[in-house]
């Protein structure tokens, strides 16, 4: 199945670049990870042993709040995970170079993670407890997230240097970014509501023109409390200056909004099959 191929790659991936670039640079960017590389450096704990141990409160929480429909994949996930970094332990570290092994740890780190999330899996740690958790506390994992890998990152700095932590803030943030672009892709869509009175002309000429399809929305004016129709469509950003063109020029009064998208799944874009597991 391609999903599991996907898992064992991506956590093969992540532990590579924690015994390679993060572990002997002390970036300890957060989440048990970073919890694993301030345990190793204090007291010699493996990598490994730090994951299996964290995680199995977490899973068998996550377990009973969420059913195992949730957590089976997130169980593989930190088993391969730990498993690799078991077996990955002793391969020689690359460079000694803090910004090479920020930049290339976060890269590796980014891809490997974002492999195992877009297989449907996790690593378990901070995003198995911050969905439990979403329940019971009402914050958004997001900021569960952050608030865990800011303790890690404020722990990192008090047993190793604040300088260390700095580094390991850099490499969170591009293991992060690089983490969306796995998962949805490069995209250069782009969103485009227009509230016009004069809809039929500006929706054929993109359907005819730019090849777009276009959705008819009724709505009303809350200030002045008049009839406005709404279009919507999503078209890339090479085609974007041609669709504001066909706006304007059809209705110079119309009022155009662009908004960045992430993901676009569907005809003219990327097959959603592709993401179906």
């Amino acid at each position: 199945m391609l999903w599991i191929l996907q898992l064992l790659a991506g956590a093969l991936l992540m532990a590579l670049s924690a015994n390679v670039f993060l572990v002997p640079l002390k970036l300890a960017e957060g989440g048990v990870t970073g919890i694993g590389i301030i345990l190793y450096h204090l007291l010699g704990v493996p990598m490994w042993v730090t994951q299996v141990v964290v995680n199995i409160p977490i899973l068998a929480l996550g377990l009973k709040v969420k059913g195992w429909r949730l957590i089976r994949r997130s169980l593989i996930g930190v088993a391969a995970y730990s498993f690799f970094l078991a077996v990955t332990a002793n391969v020689p570290p690359i460079t000694d170079q803090v910004v090479l092994a920020i930049i290339y740890g976060g890269l590796t780190m980014g891809i490997g993670l974002g492999l195992v999330l877009r297989s449907g899996g996790s690593t378990g740690g901070t995003e198995v407890l911050a969905l439990v958790l979403q329940q019971r506390s009402g914050f958004s994992v997001g900021s569960m997230v952050l608030a865990v890998d800011t303790v890690v990152l404020a722990m990192a700095a008090v047993a190793f240097s604040p300088e260390a932590a700095m580094w390991a803030v850099i490499t969170l943030i591009i293991s992060s970014k690089v983490v969306d672009v796995v998962q949805v892709g490069l995209y250069s869509a782009r969103g485009v509501t227009i509230i016009t009175t004069r809809p039929e002309p500006i929706a054929r000429r993109i359907m005819n023109e730019v090849e777009r399809g276009v959705t008819i929305i009724n709505g009303t004016g809350a200030f002045t409390g008049e009839p406005r129709t709404i279009l919507y469509t999503v078209a890339q950003r090479t085609e974007l200056t041609q669709v504001k063109q066909i706006a304007y020029a059809e209705d110079p009064k119309a009022f155009v909004v662009v908004a960045e998208v992430h993901e676009v799944l569907g005809e003219g874009f990327r097959d959603p099959s592709k993401d179906m597991h």
